[in-house]
């Protein structure tokens, strides 16, 4: 795993020119790439690359040029079959100077063009300049998991980077926060679709390639990535092969361990299939005391050594630290972050069970989703719409469990609004009032269930529209987001082998009822893995890696929220109404609460970036 950076410009002096602004970029990414740097400087184009060694370790260095020097490549990521593809290209008389994937990327195209990449199967984001041609060309995998933002000038120079904050290291006039994004960041809890928290840095999205060239700027070619659809009784090899690929490396694998069956799913594929007895890391968080002797239980019963480690964080200094690696808020983050670290002392390289919810319909929500679509309508929406009112007479916080309930069957039949509901979306007029500050209300951003509206699935069954938008979005913008950005911090990189586009695409093909029969989470993948996994797992109910919220607000950030959601603080930055902070916090924290909660986090940490990037504050001594 890497960090790449670079200045794409109309002027043939603009790459040379470049060169101290790279230094700059490439000093913000050394977190990403702490095994070494390079740097190439040519007419148009200054590229730049931290690299974190895996594969190759000795003849991988970036950037990368063809043989001729016309082509030359920044990559971030890692190719599963590049030593197939490696070998075919060879067939046709193509010669290789190293044994690296990078390489493998610049063949296909000189071979194939930009269209070749699409025989690509791995995790990448990379920047290609073609110097014959003078174009250039941004592109990320199909699934989302490596990031790519970039930046367009007015005089038509693009700037791009792994991170935004190597883009706002050279261009600081754009880390002021975006209240847009903020409003969506809010109501979503991370930010959907190609949205960066700061105004005029976009992300690349999944299976993208922008070219671009120094006459005409950019323009977006959406590269879709076909692979061959396996039928149902494939789909577990087609999982084997993905353990097996993710698993190639040149330093050692480990893998995260959790109590549950996706995590115990890869680590007995490695050790069956791939002969590999991996270390696994488990952290000691949660709602559930049970997680962590499940997965202790779960190492014996697979037969693989596993460490394990309480959460222990110094919130007031390791937060704004994560927030700067972030660069967006993050309710979940501290525990992806806590366990990184804790298992980059031991090695480079571990495997995730990231993805198995979201490709097999393993979550709560999809189960009370199925059971709200099996309810009638119309006596679902009657007695959400006739129960609503009571509940102000409760004199209850707005915004409650309850009353989130009672919508969800108010708009029965209406599926991204149920949907949105179900997933904390909770924008309307009021809130806005009680939430927002000043900058936020005047800046009247647009409504959240619009862009939810916009960006929903077109599909008759509303249950597999929900899992794809979850693909699309929640787990790109969420999940792999602070996955990628809190391994990064530690120097770790972390591989997610059911986030793989031909295992995605034979899962797809399947149909929700095959995968959820009868209602059942998981129940496809269950029933595959019977073979291959301990009976005494399939028994264990679902916990999740969420901390109880109103717990841990009041446990461990108080001190922060003195200082930073004080009616002091509020009123200076204007986006948040301490009026709701008050309401929240003079109540005893509870179950109940947990939305209130979790928006109280978001503010803090929204406070905390306003810091690090609107004021430039660094916070001190961050990893590694």
């Amino acid at each position: 795993m890497c960090g790449l950076c670079g200045w794409l410009s109309p002027s043939p002096e603009g790459g040379p020119r470049a060169a101290p602004l790279l230094a700059a970029m490439l000093d913000s990414l050394v977190h990403r790439g702490p095994d070494g740097q390079g740097e190439h400087l040519g007419a148009h184009v200054a590229l730049g690359h931290r690299r974190l060694a895996v594969i190759d370790l000795a003849g991988g260095a970036q950037p990368m040029s063809s043989a001729d020097g016309q082509v030359t490549l920044v990559y971030n990521g890692e190719i599963y079959n590049f030593a197939a593809l490696r070998d075919d290209l060879r067939a046709q008389g193509q010669a290789f100077r190293t044994r690296s994937d990078t390489e493998v990327i610049l063949a296909l195209y000189q071979n194939g063009g930009w269209q070749a990449w699409r025989r690509l199967r791995g995790m990448f984001a990379f920047v290609l300049w073609d110097g014959a041609q003078r174009r250039a060309y941004l592109v990320r995998d199909a699934c989302g998991i490596k990031p790519l933002f970039f930046h367009h000038r007015p005089d038509g120079t693009l700037v791009f980077a792994s991170e935004a904050k190597a883009i706002l290291a050279v261009l600081p006039e754009l880390a002021r926060i975006d209240e847009q994004a903020l409003h969506v960041l809010m109501n979503f809890r991370y930010l959907p679709g190609g949205l960066s928290l700061f105004r005029g840095i976009e992300q690349l999205s999944p299976g993208a390639v922008l070219e671009w060239r120094p006459d005409s700027g950019a323009r977006a070619r959406q590269r879709t990535l076909a692979p061959d659809v396996m039928p149902a009784e494939d789909v577990p090899m087609v999982l084997r092969q993905s353990v097996q690929a993710h698993a190639v490396a040149d330093v050692e694998v480990g893998a995260y361990l959790s109590g549950g069956l996706d995590s115990a799913a890869l680590v007995s594929i490695l050790k069956r299939q791939c002969g590999i007895r991996p270390q696994t890391f488990t952290l000691a968080v949660g709602d559930d005391p049970r997680e962590a002797p499940y997965a202790a239980e779960s190492a014996r019963l697979l037969g693989v050594p596993n460490k394990q480690a309480p959460l222990i964080l110094s919130l007031e200094d390791d937060l704004p630290r994560l927030l700067w690696h972030l660069e967006t808020p993050k309710v979940n983050a501290v525990q992806v972050y806590a366990l990184a670290r804790f298992a980059a002392r031991d090695v480079k390289v571990v495997l995730s069970g990231l993805g198995g919810d979201e490709l097999f319909y393993g979550y709560n929500a999809h189960r009370i989703f199925y059971q709200l679509m099996r309810l009638p309508g119309a006596l679902a929406r009657m007695a959400g719409r006739s129960a609503a009112p009571l509940l102000a007479r409760l004199g209850s916080l707005p915004w409650g469990e309850p009353e989130r309930a009672l919508r969800m069957l108010g708009h029965h039949g209406d599926w991204p609004w149920v949907y949105g509901l179900l997933r904390n979306v909770w924008d309307s007029p009021r809130l806005r009032r009680d939430l927002y500050g000043p900058r936020m209300l005047d800046a009247s951003p647009d409504g959240a269930f619009d862009v939810l509206r916009e960006a929903w699935p077109c599909h008759r069954d509303p249950l597999v529209a929900m899992n794809q938008f979850e693909w699309r979005n929640k787990l790109v913008n969420d999940l792999l987001w602070q996955e990628d950005r809190a391994a990064m911090a530690w120097g770790l990189e972390v591989r997610v082998p059911f986030v793989d586009a031909d295992l995605h695409a034979a899962v797809q093909h399947l149909g929700r009822r095959t995968l959820m029969p009868g209602g059942q989470l998981k129940g496809y993948m269950k029933n595959s893995l019977r073979h291959e996994l301990p009976g005494a797992l399939f028994a264990r109910p679902k916990s999740g890696f969420q901390l109880h919220a109103p717990r841990f607000f009041n446990q461990h950030l108080r001190p922060l929220a003195r200082e930073y959601l004080s009616e002091r603080r509020l009123t200076e930055t204007g986006l948040f109404n301490p009026e709701f902070v008050r309401q929240v916090l003079r109540r005893p924290p509870r179950t109940g609460l947990r939305w209130h909660y979790f928006i109280l986090y978001l503010m803090l940490m929204t406070e905390l970036c306003v810091d690090i990037f609107e004021k430039h504050r660094r916070p001190a001594g961050h990893a590694p």
